[in-house]
């Protein structure tokens, strides 16, 4: 029983110190990457992939601690690029020349052991905010030599371990005051060669900062340098000598050489407007924003004379002007002040060229404004109209329409006189009627239908005289009229019947009689249309427009005070009708 217990534990001793022994050498092998070489150097598991000409980071064992990549084509960190890999227990990440142009913020999300990283040698130009979030036990980061021109607000994030930050060889021109605030345990900071003019106090008040590298700069030792100066030499923060570039007056001068009152600014003057618009009577405000150290003086003058020595009556306000410590403003905190007038009562006496003076022991600069006045303009007051005035207004348009409308009635009437003719009551009934009772062509042939000649000749079989002329030529109209005088007997009953024929209304002359008495009423009876006599159609019983009976059912009217028993011979025989067919014309 004892045999079989100690075999069993000798069993899973050789097993497990297999496993072991092939775990411990997995992370030797670098995963079989030739360009990787696996070892243990200062008792870290390391692997050094440098010049390996890799593009992204390789999927090494994740007990690996160190990783170096120096001078890999890399270009890029993207997001967890390291964490995706299962390289979480990394420690040091060399970095260095690896062509990186772009890093994403968290690149080195997740590395929670991270100490060191090198980021040196690159194209970086710009730092993405909050970079190394996440990597809390960071002490050492190394940025030299890249591009980088300025440091953001909140660059880094709070780092409570970091020691040293190294910058030099970049192309810093500012760095924001609030940009390192969360690196308070920051020993050193290198800030050789860069562009730098100038820095603020206020953006290294880190409490454990211990050294700073500032040589290689273009420092301009004016009243913007001068705190930051002062501190700087009393806190021995440095041994290296600084030298002065600008301005000319200080150009190589060490800083140490300078007097802290040479280091002034000249004035700078700039106005709140180049226009400024105001009322008669009223008050106006304008002002100057001034700069410089020491405290330039300034005054106001009105058309180049001093109004200290006018009698314009104005008051004077100076307000000092809050900088923010930001590094895009590039003045002292202090220096900057607004200087305003207010002219109490404004005048056409005042409105001209206003000018904002400052002077100091550095300089003298002046800015403009203009005042001007609006220009006076008259202007006709006008009252609201009255009711009379209203309704006169109202009427008079009214008449004026009604004028127009008057002259275009009689426009148009005398326009249709000239261009209508008068005899303009016929419908297209009467029309065709008439035409085919006056109008005959006899010179067409018996196929053209549409001729009252030929229509004639059809319906009737009438033969042609061939000795009389072809011509269309009628005899004048005659109209015969008698009656007994005063009787007008009603018209036939075919007359009262509705008929298809529309009226015919012609106009009728009666000469030789002197009593207008007399004269026939033809509105009140009946009438007819002769019959005409033709020279070119055989003469039928009827022309072609049928029979006409009168109110007397003869084909002659009759005339009140006619005799029947002796008629008046006339030059035109009495036409005598056999009985009428059925066809009637009502006239």
């Amino acid at each position: 029983m004892s045999m079989r217990v100690s075999w069993a534990r000798w069993y899973w001793i050789v097993i497990f110190t297999t496993c072991t022994a092939r775990t411990a050498s997995d992370w030797l092998d670098c995963a079989h990457i030739a360009t990787c070489r696996c070892k243990w150097s200062s008792g870290k598991k390391t692997a050094n992939c440098a010049s390996g000409d890799l593009r992204r980071p390789p999927s090494l064992s994740s007990d690996i601690q160190v990783l170096d990549l120096h001078d890999n084509p890399l270009r890029n960190l993207p997001q967890g690029i390291f964490s995706n890999i299962g390289l979480l227990n990394l420690q040091r990440l060399n970095l260095k020349a690896t062509k990186l142009r772009s890093i994403h913020a968290d690149a080195f999300l997740e590395l929670r052991i991270l100490i060191e990283v090198d980021l040196a040698d690159n194209d970086l130009s710009v730092l993405p905010r909050d970079i190394f979030r996440g990597n809390e036990r960071l002490r050492l980061v190394v940025l030299s030599n890249n591009p980088l021109t300025t440091l953001i607000s909140d660059q880094f994030p709070p780092l409570p371990h970091l020691r040293m930050l190294l910058l030099d060889g970049c192309r810093l021109r500012t760095i924001h005051t609030k940009s390192l605030q969360n690196l308070r345990s920051l020993e050193t900071i290198d800030l050789r060669r860069n562009q730098l003019t100038f820095l603020r106090l206020v953006t290294f008040s880190l409490p454990a900062l211990k050294t700073m590298s500032l040589s290689g700069n273009p420092w301009r030792c004016d009243c913007r340098l001068r705190e930051f100066r002062d501190w700087f030499l009393d806190s021995k923060l440095g041994t290296e000598e600084l030298l002065c570039v600008e301005p000319t007056t200080q150009a190589g001068n060490k800083w140490r050489n300078v007097p802290s009152e040479n280091m002034t600014c000249a004035p700078e003057v700039r106005s709140s407007t180049l226009v400024v618009r105001a009322e008669v009577g009223l008050a106006v405000s304008f002002g100057c924003w001034v700069h410089g150290i020491p405290k330039p003086q300034v005054m106001w003058l009105f058309d180049g004379m001093n109004i200290r020595n006018n009698t314009i009556d104005c008051d004077m306000e100076e307000t000092d002007t809050i900088v923010e410590n930001d590094n895009s403003e590039d003045r002292v905190p202090g220096s900057v002040r607004w200087v305003n007038i207010t002219l109490l009562n404004v005048t056409s006496s005042v409105a001209g060229e206003w000018t904002c003076v400052a002077k100091s022991t550095a300089g003298e600069a002046r800015a403009v404004i203009s005042l001007v006045l609006p220009r006076s303009q008259t202007a006709t007051a006008r009252t609201a109209p009255g009711i009379p005035q209203l309704l006169g207004v109202v009427f008079g348009a009214l008449g004026a329409l009604a004028a127009l409308g008057f002259i275009a009635a009689v426009a148009c009437w005398r326009l249709r006189r000239r261009t209508v003719p008068p005899s303009r009551s016929f419908m297209d009934q009467e029309k065709r009627l008439i035409d085919a009772s006056v109008v005959v062509s006899c010179d067409r042939s018996i196929a053209d239908m549409a001729s009252p000649c030929d229509f004639e000749l059809t319906e009737r079989s009438l033969s042609v005289d061939n000795d009389q002329p072809r011509g269309c030529g009628f005899e004048p109209v005659h109209i015969t009229i008698e009656g007994t005088p005063g009787i007008f007997p009603p018209p036939p009953a075919e007359f009262a019947v509705p008929v298809p024929y529309g009226n015919i209304f012609i106009s009728v002359q009666v000469s030789g009689r002197n009593e207008p008495t007399k004269y026939p009423d033809l509105l009140s009876g009946g009438a007819t249309l002769p019959r005409r006599s033709r020279t070119c159609c055989t003469a039928p019983a009827y022309d072609n427009m049928g029979p006409r009976v009168t109110a007397t059912g003869s084909s002659t009217w009759s005339l009140p005070g006619a005799s029947c028993e002796n008629p008046e011979p006339s030059e035109t025989p009495v036409l005598s009708l056999p009985p009428p067919p059925p066809e009637f014309v009502s006239l």
